[in-house]
């Protein structure tokens, strides 16, 4: 090897990286058959010689990955397989020829590798050759000693675990310390050991190794039934253009071979049983690996498939099917649609006559816990499981606070949301005689509400904290302490301890004012009217009846024969012109003229048909004109309608049984209004929802603005004692949005969290 043209694979393809190019002859040898040799020898060929790949194990068995096998016989490669060099010829100290041995598969060793021995009696060949290149693997010259550190898996032992006695401390990564797992973590391995190798020599700290698969526990197995998928070819470029030039031979995936590759992946978001998600849950436990699969029994009356492909497992009479068929309308509305329509249908099947509430009744929710006169403050402050972080400052600013003046308690839960975190703020409420309570978690209000920010864990924590413990949501003063103080604490601790500091000082300055919420009560009527003659009025009607509802049904056909849908439940009046409808969800007015007079029928929600819609005119209240309702959708581009179900009015209460932009079935369409109409009736007493608005009669002036630009109906009016008119909002309707706050001119509407008194002291002091 020490002769002139004899090179070495890794010196030659260090030596091309930095840019030397040398001459080549125009044949080559590559001896060797690794991934090492069949790369140099692709090398070779992009620089333009003629290249012999001479490996001394067969064909069918050298140990080069098979796509770079086939990569350099597509590239003109000339594998010469069985062929194991004996010598290195050489005339004047330069390389003139190889001469070679036959060679065969010998006894595999103890690790099965049946490593090649020479052919006896066969006779040698020479090859001749200017260049030859080794690349046959290299070893280096240290003993065992300085062999890294092996885990009982076989794994590397990462850097800083086990080094050897004097020898630099040796960092592992990928899959030689954590096994096989994904790309991604390899490469983020791979960079964490980089990150620690220049900390050892800039004298940073070292992060602590990753957490290694448990040696005892396999991945999960793959399910039999799996079908296989072959990979996906990778898109390569032509061999003939790949000479010449080191151009990238994979040109990647397309996407639907992208696609099709990412289908065939098996282990995706599977559980590796490292168990570092018990570590970091702590003291919660709320991860339990030896759980297993149960199965669970629940009863029901009815079943509502709306997964088709449940269709053929799930069967039975009193099976209801609500998807649409292939040849129906997909749609969202269509599908809400057919969704309702499945409903009543069960609501039908379950109903009974003695189970709903007939006549009127009056709706209310039992007296708040309410506000006792004297104060005593307690502070609660969620840790969140210390998942974003805690700090000393934190701690001391509560151990500060507990004996001055009214606060009577103050201290930390490590996590309010699960049951020993809300046990313990409930337990401390009852023995510490705490009437005013300030929580600091990530729950916002304490308002009786869902809303876009609330999660599974907030709506739990006030769940479980204001149904029936006696603490009444108006002495409770809430602040986001994760998001606006914990999410800080890595980044910039000071900042996240002053802003601690400042929301309990402000939170504790408004529990102070709180004030008990209003409990509303309203009359309801539980009566359905039914105006009109359509197929889905009809269907409506018989609907609600056979589900235990009273209906007031009228005929409007002008004395027309038709089908009138008979049930005991079902009140008809004939020979009537229906002239309007005033009121609101359950307590509707139904004028109409029978035998020459004008009559009134009280009812809690109003169906119309298609015509009725637009002959019978719905009046807020008598004394304001009239107008016609529909059922408008909201649509792409439009801008200016509320959302609303399908069938819905502006009117709460008032449904249109002929819906219109949807293309199902009368029956579907009634049923689907009849479903509507029976979730709006009460099934408990209405409690208050702390965000509605509250008319100050002194500064309302009756102009009707806040009514006009009201979706949802909620103000009305009524006499003052000086003979005018004023507003007030219905609780059960108000949906808290603030228009009429926006637009009243004295300022008569506000809202408890939409409070003007705010911004009119900034504005007063700033006069001053």
């Amino acid at each position: 090897e020490d002769l002139e043209g004899v090179s070495g694979c890794v010196e030659f393809l260090n030596g091309l990286y930095r840019g030397d190019t040398p001459k080549l002859p125009e044949r080559v040898a590559v001896i060797g058959d690794g991934n090492s040799a069949f790369d140099l020898a692709r090398t070779l060929r992009r620089l333009g010689a003629r290249v012999d790949l001479i490996s001394w194990f067969p064909a069918d068995m050298i140990p080069a990955d098979a796509e770079e096998q086939r990569g350099a016989r597509e590239e003109g490669v000339g594998i010469i397989d069985s062929l194991r060099v004996a010598a290195f010829n050489g005339e004047n100290g330069k390389l003139v020829s190889l001469t070679c041995v036959r060679t065969r598969p010998g006894p595999p060793d103890k690790n099965g590798i049946p490593w090649p021995v020479a052919v006896e009696g066969a006779g040698e060949t020479v090859i001749p050759c200017a260049r030859a290149f080794v690349a046959i693997g290299q070893t280096g010259a240290e003993g065992a000693d300085s062999l890294p550190a092996l885990s009982e898996s076989g794994a590397v032992l990462p850097g800083g675990e086990n080094p050897g006695a004097g020898t630099p401390v040796l960092f592992g990564a990928g899959d030689a310390v954590n096994g096989p797992t994904s790309v991604v973590d390899a490469m983020a391995s791979g960079r964490r050991a980089a990150l620690n190798l220049l900390r050892c020599f800039t004298g940073g700290p070292v992060d602590e190794p990753s957490a290694c698969r448990p040696a005892d526990r396999d991945f999960a197995p793959i399910d039999p039934s799996t079908p296989r998928a072959a990979r996906a070819e990778v898109n390569e470029l032509a061999a003939g253009a790949r000479l010449g030039s080191f151009a990238e031979v994979s040109l990647g995936f397309d996407d639907a071979l992208a696609r099709a590759e990412a289908g065939r992946c098996l282990q995706c978001g599977v559980c590796a049983q490292c168990l570092q998600c018990v570590e970091a849950c702590g003291p919660m436990n709320a991860i339990n690996h030896a759980d297993t699969a149960r199965e669970i029994v629940e009863n029901a009356g009815v079943v509502i498939l709306a997964d088709p492909d449940e269709a053929a497992r799930v069967k039975g009479d009193d099976v209801i099917r609500a998807y649409p068929s292939r040849a129906a309308g997909a749609d969202p509305y269509s599908l809400m649609v057919r969704g309702f329509a499945a409903a009543a249908r069960a609501m039908a099947l379950l109903g009974t006559d003695g189970g709903r509430p007939r006549g009127h009744g009056l709706s209310f929710s039992p007296p708040d816990p309410g506000l006792a006169p004297h104060i005593r403050i307690g502070v609660f402050v969620c840790r969140c499981n210390d998942s974003l972080g805690w700090t000393g400052g934190m701690d001391a600013c509560l151990n500060g606070l507990a004996g001055i003046g009214d606060i009577a308690w103050a201290g930390t839960v490590t996590a309010a949301c699960v049951p020993d975190g809300y046990q313990q703020i409930i337990r401390t409420v009852r023995e510490m005689g705490l009437t005013r309570v300030v929580l600091a978690s990530c729950v916002c209000c304490s308002l009786n509400l869902v809303c876009s920010s609330c999660t599974d864990q907030r709506s739990r924590l006030k769940q479980a904290l204001f149904s029936a413990t006696g603490i009444s949501r108006s002495m409770v003063e809430m602040v986001n302490i994760r998001g606006e103080a914990l999410r800080l604490v890595k980044k910039s601790p000071s900042l996240a301890e002053e802003r601690f500091a400042s929301l309990i000082e402000t939170s504790l300055r408004r529990a102070r004012r709180l004030k008990p919420l209003p409990a509303p009560a309203r009359n309801y009527n539980f009566a359905s009217a039914v105006i009109g003659e359509t197929d889905a009025v009809r269907t409506s009607a018989l609907t609600l009846a056979e589900s235990g509802f009273e209906v007031y049904y009228f005929d409007t056909s002008g004395g027309k024969p038709f089908g009138l849908p008979a049930h005991r439940n079902i009140h008809v009046f004939t020979e009537t012109e229906v002239r309007s409808v005033s009121g609101t969800l359950g307590d509707f007015q139904v004028y109409y003229m029978s035998d020459g007079a004008l009559r009134t029928v009280q009812a809690g929600t109003v169906i119309l048909g298609k015509k009725s819609s637009r002959k019978v005119e719905y009046k807020h209240q008598a004394e304001l004109p009239g107008r016609f309702v529909d059922a408008r959708t909201q649509r792409a581009g439009e801008t200016g309608l509320p959302f609303t179900y399908p069938g819905a009015t502006p009117v709460p209460g008032l449904y249109i049984a002929d819906i219109p932009d949807v293309s199902l079935s009368d029956r579907e369409k009634g049923a689907a209004a009849a479903m509507l109409a029976a979730a709006k009736m009460p099934r408990g007493p209405r409690s208050n929802r702390g965000f509605t608005v509250v008319i100050n009669e002194a500064l309302c002036r009756g102009c009707g603005r806040c009514a006009q630009y009201c979706p949802y109906q909620a103000v009305s009016f009524r006499r003052n004692d000086l003979g005018g008119w004023v507003a007030s909002v219905d609780d059960a309707l108000c949906k808290g949005c603030g228009n009429c706050i926006s637009v009243c001119p004295s300022n008569a509407a506000d809202s408890p969290y939409r409070s003007h008194y705010f911004l009119e002291k900034v504005i007063e002091e700033l006069l001053n």
